[in-house]
């Protein structure tokens, strides 16, 4: 059939050319997909937005993420004896992920995708590993630290397996609970392997760059300034490795917070690295990076003005590449702020918006 030698020729070529970049694979996958849809070939259909999922993880936003996860799951639903739910459940945790950082997603709708989740997890012989590390993650975001620990708890007390997250991710999104409870040494002792690369992290597309710009970032805060510059150090290799994901934006925005009384040229390479994927993100790593981008821009001391090269798209854009620090950090805050109301709003706490106000005292 001549449409399956076209879907076989994209295939070939986002597998082969080294060239091309996330945005060229998804366009040639895209087109794939709608080779297939058009010939009603629900099957390659399926093939190619599974490989498609993997590659708009690595999109500022979530969007496509979405989109192709919900047409195979619609797939999967009327044709459950042509695939296998197994195939699709790690993509599943990203996808609930994207529900939370989305604050026009209720917490009622949040609450029967988790309960899908769960269930698919279960019928399928898996542990609630997953579930609960999820349940994890969004408590401590809203400062719940009991029901984190609760989590935390229920998590680690599930067996591993391969829906859950590797052992490098596992322990590291575990050192945020120390770190929120104001336990640094301990946070810094429990990160040890990471940072020695005793776990295996080959694999992993985040740790340890992540591991080291959190601990930076926050030894920085408890006063360990030479143990902050050592980390940075080291972290900044890690960095430079994963200079091309975007999931690493709100790390690199901990950089630029960090850099700001330390090292301007490299502050501004990071703001001009990540800003650009902030604004074309989803809504909480615009929040998150916007919070770390204007507690850098508060610690800015004695620069009324900065060059930087930004997108021509960007609200504030300039010509001249020169931009006033006031209006930077006055334009974003406001930016950041509405979006932690309309988080807090969704999550009925004030957590996001009581970080980013914060900012504004600091001014």
């Amino acid at each position: 059939m001549k449409y399956t030698l076209e879907i076989q020729k994209r295939l070939y070529q986002v597998d082969n050319d080294k060239s091309l970049t996330s945005r060229d694979k998804i366009r040639l996958l895209k087109e794939a997909a709608a080779i297939a849809d058009n010939e009603d070939d629900v099957e390659w259909g399926y093939d190619i937005r599974m490989q498609l999922l993997r590659e708009c993880y690595f999109l500022p936003s979530d969007n496509e993420l979405v989109t192709n996860f919900t047409w195979i799951l619609n797939a999967y639903e009327e044709h459950p004896d042509w695939f296998d739910e197994n195939d699709f459940l790690w993509e599943y945790k990203w996808v609930l992920g994207a529900m939370y950082q989305n604050p026009d997603v209720s917490m009622e709708q949040i609450e029967a995708i988790l309960a899908d989740f769960k269930e698919r997890l279960t019928r399928n012989g898996h542990g609630l590993r997953a579930y609960y590390d999820r349940l994890y993650t969004e408590a401590l975001s809203i400062e719940q630290i009991e029901k984190a620990k609760e989590y935390l708890t229920l998590r680690n007390e599930q067996p591993q397996d391969n829906v859950d997250n590797c052992p490098a991710c596992t322990l590291d999104y575990e050192l945020d609970y120390y770190l929120s409870t104001g336990n640094f040494d301990e946070a810094y002792n429990r990160a040890q392997p990471l940072l020695t690369k005793q776990i295996f992290v080959e694999t992993c597309s985040q740790v340890p760059a992540r591991t080291f710009c959190t601990l930076l970032y926050y030894a920085q805060k408890d006063g360990k300034h030479e143990l902050a510059a050592e980390l940075f150090k080291q972290g900044e290799v890690e960095m430079e490795e994963q200079r091309e994901n975007p999931n690493l934006m709100s790390y690199g925005g901990m950089l630029i917070a960090y850099l700001s009384d330390k090292d301007k040229d490299k502050m501004y390479k990071y703001i001009q690295r990540y800003l650009p994927w902030a604004l074309e993100s989803d809504c909480y790593s615009k929040y998150d990076f916007y919070s770390y981008f204007v507690e850098g821009l508060n610690n800015l001391q004695g620069e009324e003005t900065i060059t930087l090269e930004l997108p021509a798209e960007f609200e504030l854009h300039s010509s001249t590449g020169v931009y006033e620090v006031a209006s930077l950090r006055n334009h974003f805050y406001w930016e950041a702020l509405e979006l932690a109301e309309r988080f807090d709003k969704r999550n009925s706490c004030d957590a996001y918006v009581k970080r980013v106000t914060a900012l504004k005292q600091g001014e």
